[in-house]
């Protein structure tokens, strides 16, 4: 009986100081929007195609925050599993070269956001200390929670983490934009088959293709008629090329004799469904494309094109803009300009006049403007007062 009645206090006590801590961190979470710190906004173009495996890592531009005292830090990407098609997890890293005491402690919100910069994932993480040369793991987003158009709208990975001292005060907020862009080829041509109706069965014709950015091999095509039932193949195997490239989608076409073309077949170019192994092959019936012989080929010459993406392994960066103190209304909303539909941009442009009206009003009003800049003020304002009469600006 007294065992149980210490295991039920115990129980007790550990349940008390579970909800504790969670009040405390639900309350932490709260006053982060009141507290002044450090956001940074990275953005990977074509993520989709990232060729990301077990061991490997996506860094981010370094940046240097001035109000957190002068630390270096940088994002990093990196697969939980095998490859990075199911999920990835995003750290934080302090750099070896970096200013300040040798460990800070921080609170983090680290955040997978929409195309319209809304939130899609998020999670807080409280009192980390982060030492130089030492990286913190703030979050795991799994790609299969949510479809590629939520979590990667225009292939675009957009990840945001916001940063602030544990203890002290930061006097103003900063933000930092960054951007990293995965290289990717699309690579298209045509592959003339002369006496395509003659063609022996069995025989197999051969067409590589190379890489316009290195000219090293990236796929070979195979096309052959089957000796039992005269279908068509045509086989799409990968070079041997190790990490350097992966073939993401593929489209093979025949044109007809108004180069239009008719599809016959192509891979899902959507991101989880991209070519894991070494060979694709497309098949055909020969006597289907033989009723369509005048159509496709009067001269008895059959065209097909091929379409393909592939990574390049190529990598570049940049720090876009970096604001302390001031940040701009479309930063604070978490838009991004790029992102945005044309229509809100042409809406936006449609209301600068009535912006520059209110604005020119204030100032007269508030006698910010000298005598001279007065006078030149109301006579423009008087010209711009009637183009609005008459409608040209509205």
């Amino acid at each position: 009986m007294k065992l149980g009645v210490a295991f039920s206090r115990k129980f007790f006590h550990l349940l008390q100081s579970i909800i504790s801590a969670a009040i405390v961190f639900y309350m932490a979470s709260n006053n982060n929007s009141e507290r002044k710190g450090f956001t940074i906004t990275w953005i990977v173009e074509n993520f989709q195609y990232s060729t990301l495996k077990y061991g490997d890592f996506l860094r981010s531009p370094t940046f240097i925050v001035d109000t957190m005292e002068k630390t270096k830090w940088r994002l990093v990407a990196f697969p939980r599993y095998y490859d990075i098609e199911d999920g990835f997890s995003v750290g934080l890293e302090r750099m070896s070269d970096c200013k300040g005491p040798p460990s800070i402690k921080i609170d983090s919100d680290c955040a997978l956001l929409t195309a319209d910069g809304s939130v899609a994932e998020e999670y807080n993480v409280r009192e980390q200390e982060v030492s130089k040369n030492h990286k913190v793991h703030l979050k795991y987003f799994n790609l299969n929670n949510g479809s590629p158009e939520t979590f990667l709208p225009n292939g675009k990975l957009i990840i945001r983490c916001k940063m602030w001292k544990f203890s002290g005060e930061i006097n103003n907020d900063g933000y930092c934009m960054a951007r990293t862009h995965i290289g990717v080829e699309k690579k298209s041509s045509i592959w003339s088959i002369r006496n395509f109706s003659t063609l022996k069965k069995g025989k197999e014709l051969t067409y590589r293709i190379n890489s316009t950015h290195n000219d090293k091999s990236i796929a070979t095509l195979k096309f052959s008629v089957s000796e039992e039932d005269e279908r068509l193949q045509v086989r799409f195997i990968t070079s041997d090329t190790g990490v350097e490239t992966r073939i993401f989608s593929i489209k093979l076409s025949i044109l007809d004799i108004n180069g239009e073309a008719v599809t016959c077949g192509e891979s899902e170019p959507v991101f989880r469904h991209f070519l894991k192994g070494p060979e694709y092959s497309f098949t055909l019936a020969k006597k289907d494309i033989m009723r369509k012989k005048s159509q496709c080929f009067p001269d008895d010459v059959l065209s097909l094109l091929y379409q393909c993406y592939f990574s390049t392994r190529l990598v570049y960066e940049e720090i876009e803009n970096t604001n302390y103190g001031w940040i701009p209304p479309q930063t604070a909303n978490a838009c991004l300009p790029d992102l945005k539909q044309a229509g809100n941009t042409a809406t936006a442009n449609t209301s600068a006049p009535s912006v520059l009206k209110r604005n020119i009003e204030l100032m007269l009003q508030e006698n910010v403007l000298c005598d001279s800049w007065k006078v030149n003020v109301q006579h423009g304002w008087q010209v711009l007062s009637q183009y609005t009469k008459n409608g040209m600006y509205k």
